[in-house]
This record gives structure tokens, C-alpha cells and sequence, in this order.
């Protein structure tokens, strides 16, 4: 991608997910996190970065994800949230530095 020109928010939003993936994975080794949490709150963080605070109004959409991992039994409260967070974090402190 630095070698073709992509724009430097491509780049950061690449190693955003790169290092989200990296801890999921490290966490699912001992303990069930919601992946899917992660993605929904990491990309409406990197939006918002991105884009402005008008972006968070995404959140709406995460919790609804969140609703249905839980209500389908696929995750726990504990687990939906956990992804929630670190998602979150993790795009925020990634993105934010490398765009």
C-alpha cells in the first residue's frame, strides 16, 4: 500500500484492523470476546476519527449488534461489551495516530 500510494488513512485503517485482529485473536485463546462487537464499535471509532462526532450517533447501530449476540446466545453481556471496548480502543488509538 506505501509502495502503490494508497492515502495514509487507508494505511492506518488496514494496521487499525491488523492490530485489532492481532488481540482478539490473543484474547479468544482464554476467553470468548465478541469479534463482531469489536468490528462494529472499531469502524464507527475510525468513522467518527475520521470524520467527526456526528459519527458516534453509529453507536446505535453497535449496541443493536450487541443486542442480537447476546439474544442469540452466542455471547454473554460481559463478552458483547468486552468487544465493544477493546474495538473501540484499539481503532481509536491506532487509527488516531496513523492518519
Amino acid at each position: 500500500m506505501v509502495l502503490g500510494g494508497a492515502p495514509q488513512e487507508m494505511i492506518g485503517l488496514v494496521i487499525a484492523m491488523m492490530v485489532t485482529l492481532l488481540a482478539l485473536t490473543a484474547v479468544t485463546f482464554v476467553w470468548k470476546i465478541s469479534v463482531h462487537q469489536a468490528v462494529a464499535a472499531g469502524s464507527v471509532t475510525m468513522i467518527t476519527v475520521a470524520y467527526g462526532g456526528w459519527a458516534l450517533l453509529g453507536f446505535a447501530l453497535v449496541a443493536l449488534v450487541g443486542w442480537s449476540r447476546v439474544a442469540l446466545r452466542d455471547h454473554t453481556p460481559a463478552q458483547a461489551f468486552s468487544g465493544t471496548v477493546l474495538g473501540a480502543l484499539l481503532a481509536a488509538a491506532t487509527f488516531a495516530g496513523l492518519r
